[in-house]
């Protein structure tokens, strides 16, 4: 599961480098994730003659894959609100969202950002992506924590969600017209 550190009374702290940021909420790790870092490159062949292999030619870069898996762990009801609450932000981001202007049904999903110390990208830096899917399955062999008040909050103690991320770029560092026209790149 990795590291877990927790405080004086028990509780788990949260690692300040380790973070999804979805607009202006932050999902800290409280254990670190299980990161996977995948791109790929596609070369076209070409044969030679005379050549006992072909000449291999670069034709363009897939994208950069980022696979995230991620521990939420309740151990009381602040955790346990909170894990829901972060599941459901998660969960959001694969959907698309209401325009705050009202002119068109629907706006794209949530740009996110990810970081975990220096791992994906520059320590000062945080890595854009978009969230492609989600896998969530509740286990019935562990603890289930739940609400005594009756309020019907049920969450298991322990509960991992794998996410699947694409790269994304900010669109002020892509080379557009104004760019060239000032930096020339």
């Amino acid at each position: 599961m990795g590291l877990i550190a927790t405080n004086a009374t028990g509780k788990l702290n949260f690692i300040p480098l380790c973070y999804i940021r979805v607009e202006k909420e932050i999902i800290y790790m409280y254990s670190l994730p299980d990161i996977s870092d995948n791109k790929d490159a596609s070369y076209d062949e070409q044969q030679g003659m005379g050549r006992t292999s072909p000449f291999k030619t670069f034709n363009s870069s897939g994208s950069r894959k980022i696979g995230w898996k991620l521990t939420f762990i309740s151990y009381d009801s602040e955790s346990r609100g909170r894990n829901l609450k972060n599941l459901r932000l998660l969960e959001s981001c694969v959907y698309p969202r209401q325009d705050p202007n009202d002119i068109i049904p629907y706006i794209p999903p949530a740009i996110l950002s990810v970081k975990c110390g220096d791992l994906l990208c520059n320590k000062d830096e945080e890595l854009n992506v978009i969230l492609t899917s989600y896998n969530v399955s509740f286990p019935m062999e562990k603890v289930w924590n739940s609400e005594d008040d009756g309020s019907g909050v049920y969450f298991p103690a322990k509960l991992d969600v794998t996410l699947s991320f694409e790269v994304v770029y900010d669109s002020r560092y892509l080379p557009g017209a104004d760019r060239i026209i000032t930096l020339g790149v």
